[in-house]
């Protein structure tokens, strides 16, 4: 063992040295030599001149099939030919043309020869075989269609943020191509996730058609390749509604209560959109001639200005009762009636109690307190005498008064001696006539 490794160590530079010339020589005799070889290469089909079929309304209705079949193509050169062949862009294609199929109809299959092409200055290469050399081409009518474009927001939208409804680019988009798979599109879908959504910032999103079970549709194209999303950051702020009350209920009714749920709403919008709105006005609700109970429904979004959104309800409800007035007669005392345009040289003297009726409806005159009820008299062209005078009563609203009459005793005053005359005074008698 020790002798064959002195033999091999033995002038280890000459050795060395022989074998890079040995190896040198050896690519020298393959270069001058150029031996030939055969080598395969993958191509998908590229389909040519589809403008025969789309000029008359058809297409390929397989093509992108067809484009993703791979071609195994074998070409037979020499090595160092070859070697700068792989080294090569585009040298090499798998062509379908599709001129021989310029009379075709709708319904058509046919089975066209698979081209393998090179440029012109690419010589002394033989195309030696093509698998698969033939494609089948099925022909059908060209159609397009308008469809909706859905936007899909994935996950949760960032908790601090508050935001407006998405902003779409476009809100439609043309599907194009064969009739069998447009008519399998279900959907458009546009797809962002919700952890990409920063403030007003745009996010793009490529268009997808997909089948009813959710997968995309092959053979189709779309008049958009994406489109862009936008949000814009909201507040928020509450509104009252207002409704306005027009006409009056038939004779004999009145207004009971009016009532609206919710009173108030949640809106959400930009600021400039939200500033100067301080109530939200609903259309007015016309009562005239009515008998019964009015209740309305608004639709809050109808009324609401543009890039303003609701937050909470969507409807309103307004409530109106319409009572039959009852009727109730009140009895005021001589001391509640204040007699108006006295004549400082005359007394006045009202006799008994005053019987006033009244209609309005229930709860209000429930809830009357007589005890409060002032009233008038306008006895400034009443001479001396016992009258009947009109009888003015101060009632709340929704209370009508009937006619009602004081029975007032006016008489001239007697002159005390050394006594200017007085102002007039009122006494009251409390007896009944």
């Amino acid at each position: 063992m020790k002798k064959f490794q002195e033999l091999l160590m033995e002038d280890l530079g000459w050795k060395l040295l022989s074998v890079v010339i040995a190896v040198i020589m050896w690519f020298m005799v393959i270069n001058i030599t150029q031996p030939v070889e055969i080598r395969s290469y993958s191509r998908n089909i590229t389909l040519t001149n589809m403008d025969v079929l789309t000029e008359r309304g058809l297409t390929v209705a397989n093509a992108e099939d067809l484009e993703n079949i791979k071609i195994t193509i074998k070409i037979k050169a020499q090595r160092t030919a070859l070697d700068r062949l792989t080294q090569s862009g585009d040298w090499l294609s798998a062509v379908v043309d599709l001129s021989a199929v310029a009379y075709a109809v709708d319904g058509d299959v046919i089975t066209l020869a698979v081209e393998a092409l090179m440029p012109n200055n690419y010589t002394n290469y033989t195309i030696t075989s093509k698998t698969p050399a033939v494609a089948e081409i099925r022909i059908e009518r060209l159609v397009s269609m308008e469809k909706p474009i859905t936007l899909r927001v994935n996950g949760d939208t960032p908790s601090d943020l508050l935001l407006s409804a998405p902003q779409t680019s476009a809100q439609a988009v043309m599907v194009h191509g064969p009739a069998s798979a447009v008519s399998q599109v279900d959907i458009v879908l546009a797809e962002i996730n919700a952890q990409d959504i920063q403030g007003e910032t745009p996010i793009t999103s490529r268009l997808v058609a997909y089948d009813a079970n959710g997968t995309p549709v092959k053979g189709v194209s779309l008049s958009l390749s994406e489109i862009t999303v936008s949000y814009q950051i909201h507040i928020t702020k509450m509104l009252p509604l207002q409704v306005n009350i027009v006409g009056a209920p038939a004779d004999g009714y009145e207004v009971g209560s009016i009532s609206c749920s919710p009173q108030q709403i949640e809106v959400t919008g930009s600021e400039k959109n939200l500033e100067n709105l301080i109530y939200i006005q609903l259309d007015s609700l016309d009562i005239s001639n009515k008998t019964g109970d009015i209740v309305e429904t608004y639709d809050l979004q109808l009324y609401l200005p543009e890039g303003v959104y609701l937050r909470n309800s969507s409807i309103a409800q307004l409530t109106v009762t319409i009572e039959r007035m009852q009727g109730r007669t009140i009895t005021l005392e001589s001391r509640q009636i204040t007699l108006l345009n006295q004549n400082e040289s005359m007394t006045y003297t009202i006799a008994g109690n005053i019987e006033i009726p009244m209609e309005a409806g229930s709860a209000l005159l429930d809830n009357l307190d007589v005890t409060t009820i002032g009233a008038t008299a306008d006895v400034s062209t009443l001479a001396a005498g016992t009258h009947h005078v009109l009888v003015t009563p101060q009632l709340p609203s929704g209370i009508t008064a009937g006619y009602a009459y004081a029975s007032v005793t006016v008489a001239e005053k007697e002159p005390f001696p050394d006594e200017s005359p007085s102002e007039g005074n009122v006494n009251i008698v409390d007896e009944e006539i």
